[in-house]
């Protein structure tokens, strides 16, 4: 998953948000939300946590197994 944007990574910066702001706004550190983001695993309640902040554009599913959605657009949902 490294080599191309997961669907949580595309839709924050198409927000013009940060990493930081979003770990932030859920609790989390920097390091551990861009692992997240980056695909490196996330645990179910952070994937919850972070799918209520960002709203109905992406899905715990989207979170969890974001090599399932390697064509996901912004908006498509």
């Amino acid at each position: 998953m490294p080599d191309s944007l997961t669907p949580l990574k595309k839709l924050r910066i198409s927000r013009g948000l940060s990493q930081a702001a979003v770990a932030n706004a859920i609790g989390l550190e920097q390091p551990t939300y861009s692992r997240i983001e980056n695909g490196f695993g996330c645990l179910a309640q952070n994937a919850e946590k972070i799918a209520k902040h960002l709203g109905s554009a992406i899905t715990e599913e989207m979170i969890l197994y974001p090599d399932r959605y390697t064509d996901y657009e912004v908006g498509q949902r």
